[in-house]
């Protein structure tokens, strides 16, 4: 892993995008948490909150199909830095808004968002030498996922900081009213920095694809690219995994606290080690992917990581007790991060460059349709029961939730494990 990391780090382009990245997506927690903290000001609700993160959810499902198609049509640095400029200017508009601005400005930044993703996306295998990808996209991903605990941290300072800005600075009475106006503000500057590194990155562009792709009206091409992905079987055994995949991610933050609190009768305070735990995992499975790839290829890792997110949310289903499920966070964490790296790999050279956008733009939306449907579906389910008797087990309902959305995952990883036998 260091000696791929380290000439990753050796090449301009992708040094540039990772260090972009990693700012941005600072940035991006920083604007969830000041989302959260600014709407309950305002509302001092909680559904006011859970509303403007289902925003933030929806964009996914529908704007990462249209994003990819126009990173094949249209040159991928020119969307990346667009989008970043938008979303700078777009984001620093909250603090001086009302609530339902404030629920547009959220559903459109991350609209804008689902445009810069597939262009990113589609252009690693770029800048990643050979026998690098699965590295450089566990990076990429760890841009995002490892800044959580900075941005929590930053947010905390930045909403102090409010009450010590300078009165004579311009803003400093909407900071005095909304000192989480600091937070998106930095948010802000985030995206200005990531489109000049962007600007400084060179891009091979195909010309002759792009100028195919145009010769056809958009609707024209993006069913085109649509059939052209499905006829892929390495897709569609994607297409599975991801779902099942992305439905555990779900599963965990609809019944994760519940789960906790109720079944377990520990304290909330303990649902937030368990996300720790979660995320130390998905560290150490970023950390493993090139080594595991290497000894059991690719489809094999995909396949496998599937079958233990199942086998653990099962597991935790029917043994509930406090000790195993901290214990389980962690492999829980590492399976998840190697389904999420390998899904990308797998799409990215499973696509020809031209129309890597479009594959990359339906990934996007498969992510966001498996933890959407995962968190909705198996939350409703959990609700809706108390208590059953079920093989010889008790279950309360979030156990039955847990036990159902095992069984689905695990469903989910014999199509992927059939459908890549065929290829």
């Amino acid at each position: 892993m260091a000696n791929v990391a380290k000439t990753l780090f050796q090449t301009s382009n992708f040094r540039k995008l990772f260090a972009g990245q990693l700012i941005s997506g600072l940035g991006d927690w920083l604007a969830t948490f000041a989302f959260i903290a600014f709407v309950y000001a305002l509302t001092g609700q909680a559904t006011s909150v859970a509303f403007i993160l289902i925003l933030r959810l929806v964009p996914p499902m529908f704007a990462a199909p249209i994003g990819g198609v126009l990173a094949d049509r249209l040159p991928r640095k020119t969307i990346m830095i667009t989008t970043d400029l938008l979303r700078a200017g777009i984001i620093c508009l909250v603090p001086f808004t009302n609530l339902w601005l404030v629920y547009s400005i959220a559903f459109t930044h991350e609209f804008i968002s689902l445009f810069f993703v597939p262009a990113r996306d589609a252009s690693i295998p770029q800048f990643a030498p050979k026998g690098t990808l699965e590295t450089a996209n566990g990076l990429i991903l760890a841009t995002s996922y490892g800044m959580l605990p900075v941005a929590g941290a930053l947010f905390g300072l930045l909403h102090g900081a409010g009450g010590l800005y300078p009165h004579f600075l311009p803003f400093a009475h909407r900071i005095d009213v909304h000192p989480e106006a600091l937070a998106f503000f930095a948010d802000s500057v985030t995206f200005i920095i990531s489109a000049i590194l962007i600007s400084t990155m060179v891009f091979r562009t195909s010309v002759k694809h792009m100028a195919q792709h145009r010769n056809m009206s958009f609707h024209e091409d993006f069913l085109k690219g649509i059939q052209a992905v499905w006829r892929n079987r390495t897709i569609r055994g994607l297409a599975y995994g991801i779902t099942a995949a992305m439905f555990g991610g779900g599963v965990l933050f609809a019944v994760g606290i519940g789960y906790i609190t109720k079944t377990l009768g520990a304290s909330p305070t303990s649902f937030g080690w368990l996300i720790s735990l979660w995320g130390a995992g998905m560290g150490i499975g970023l950390l493993a992917v090139q080594q595991l790839v290497h000894r059991r290829g690719r489809a094999y890792v995909f396949s496998a990581a599937i079958v233990v997110i199942g086998g653990i949310i099962i597991s935790m289903a029917l043994v509930p007790i406090t000790v195993l499920a901290f214990a389980l966070a962690v492999p829980f964490g590492a399976a998840f991060a190697l389904a999420l790296t390998l899904a990308m790999t797998l799409a990215q050279e499973s696509a020809e460059d031209h129309n890597r956008g479009t594959v990359m733009g339906g990934i996007e939306s498969l992510f966001s349709i498996g933890l959407g449907v995962g968190a909705i579906s198996i939350g409703a389910l959990s609700t809706s029961i108390n208590r059953l008797t079920m093989i010889g087990f008790k279950l309360d309902g979030n156990q039955f939730g847990m036990l159902v959305a095992g069984v689905f995952i695990i469903a989910g990883a014999t199509a992927v494990i059939k459908t890549f036998k065929q290829i």
